[in-house]
């Protein structure tokens, strides 16, 4: 949301789910159920009433019964119980829209992810000499404002279901217009309007592509989520070598303006197959029935977990998203061209795909501390040696490969962070994730301007390896300290 991904975004979904509709102890958990009458649907489980039990905001629709006026009309065609659905964990729709939201889960996140690419571009090429510290709060506002927008996105949607689309519509046009608009900037600052404020509002496209994937997956969710999930991993390895292929051979005007109309047009055919399993029920959107409020149990506020959680969140988002950021010029400055920042930042992010596989498979056989040791121990002693050291090409390939690995995957930890703050209670589930997206959120915001001063600051000029060159020796001390910090209040966590 963690934009990075995976997509810390990848965990919201399970938010939206319990906010909206908490289940109840007496509800079954049978995704092939019929809704009921009386109930409002965004996931996949459902309750019916007793043979001797009839809800009383429901009037029976039987033939032999008539309901005079157009309410009555209006209200046998909102609660018929016997409206077949499509079926779960498999058919047409289900599998369309699996398809579709890896697409756009793709395409909202890719750019986001190789953003290091268009930095170097930015600095070097198109405003060489001038506005560098703008130009990084630009690209770094993309990703941290995108997280802060998938934490807002849940009440959103929740207060609003009946526009979801039209959201998701605005979302992808936002993000259309902001690329189209960034072909024809004229100063640094223009970017952080164009690429920093108005792209991230591209998160309400990919929320409810979250949300409604519990509604169409029960038995194989795990395989379908993993599947959707690698859509960033996927978008990070295509968009590099995407935009460089179109600044070489189409210039920076035409190629920015291509992505944009590609976002709207792909985005939208993809939005044709993104909806809802179960229909929201119109009885719940007239007022006949009041929607269920969630009661929430403040009392996961005074427990440590929520506050070491966020620690190990903040620390870490704040040096993670270095390397996507700066990784693509070490390798200009450095003058290596094979591989370059493009392939590096492409290998980063491939490697993040089996990355959060791996971390998932390690958090079930692990106590959560020690999965959290690994991750953040592994990444920073890679980026303290692999990258502190590596001025070659093949220690550089092994620094990406093990940073993707382990440090771009983190956020698939998120689960079982969540599940030691709330205890299972759903409502606290979804407030809890919508705060550990924000804390992603700020420290990816923060990583930018910190990071930008500290290449000002030449204290190891001379020093082996990176360490000595050009200033990055500060920075990937910052970034190792960062995350290791993340790692030692993470090992104080207790499921």
């Amino acid at each position: 949301m963690s934009a990075s991904s995976t997509s810390a975004a990848g965990d919201i979904e399970l938010a939206a789910i319990s906010v909206q509709n908490p289940p109840t102890q007496s509800e079954p958990t049978n995704p092939f159920d019929t809704p009921s009458a009386s109930q409002t649907f965004d996931y996949a489980v459902s309750s019916s009433p007793s043979p001797n039990q009839r809800p009383s905001s429901t009037r029976p629709t039987s033939s032999h019964q008539s309901v005079n006026g157009p309410e009555g009309e209006e209200e046998r065609e909102a609660i018929n119980p016997t409206e077949a659905l499509p079926p779960v964990d498999s058919g047409r729709q289900a599998w369309l829209f699996l398809i579709a939201a890896t697409y756009i889960e793709l395409i909202i996140w890719g750019l986001p992810f190789s953003i290091g690419v268009l930095h170097v571009y930015w600095t070097n090429t198109l405003f060489k000499g001038q506005g560098e510290s703008t130009i990084t709060l630009a690209a770094t506002l993309q990703t941290g404002l995108s997280y802060m927008t998938v934490a807002v996105s849940g009440p959103i949607f929740t207060t609003f279901p009946r526009y979801t689309k039209t959201l998701q519509l605005v979302g992808l046009m936002m993000a259309s217009i902001s690329m189209i608009a960034s072909a024809f900037v004229t100063k640094p600052w223009h970017l952080i309007v164009t690429i920093g404020v108005f792209y991230p509002m591209a998160s309400a496209t990919y929320f409810p592509c979250a949300t409604w994937i519990f509604e169409w997956f029960h038995a194989r969710r795990g395989f379908a989520s993993g599947v959707m999930y690698s859509g960033t991993g996927l978008g990070g390895f295509v968009f590099p070598f995407l935009m460089q292929g179109l600044l070489g051979r189409f210039g920076y005007k035409t190629a920015m303006i291509s992505l944009g109309l590609g976002y709207a047009i792909t985005g939208n055919i993809a939005l044709l197959a993104i909806k809802r399993r179960i229909p929201l029920s119109r009885y719940d959107q007239n007022s006949l029935t009041p929607r269920r409020r969630p009661r929430v149990d403040w009392s996961f506020i005074r427990r440590s977990a929520l506050y070491l959680a966020i620690s190990t969140i903040g620390l870490t988002s704040m040096g993670n998203f270095i390397p996507s950021l700066w990784l693509p010029s070490f390798v200009d400055e450095m003058g290596m061209t094979k591989p370059n920042g493009t392939v590096l930042i492409a290998i980063l992010n491939a490697a993040s795909v089996p990355g959060n596989a791996l971390l998932g498979y390690l958090s079930d056989r692990l106590p959560l501390k020690w999965t959290v040791l690994i991750s953040c121990l592994g990444s920073a002693l890679s980026c303290a040696f692999l990258w502190g050291f590596g001025t070659n090409s093949g220690v550089l390939v092994s620094f990406a490969v093990t940073f993707g690995l382990l440090g771009l995957s983190f956020t698939t930890l998120w689960t079982k962070m969540v599940g030691a703050v709330s205890r299972d209670d759903p409502v606290v589930t979804g407030l809890t994730y919508s705060i550990f997206a924000f804390m992603r959120g700020v420290g990816n915001m923060s990583s930018g301007p910190i990071s930008d001063q500290l290449l000002k600051v030449g204290v190891l000029r001379g020093a082996t390896g990176a360490y000595g060159f050009h200033n990055y020796g500060i920075l990937l001390i910052y970034t190792a300290v960062t995350i290791l910090s993340g790692g030692v209040t993470g090992l104080m966590l207790k499921e």
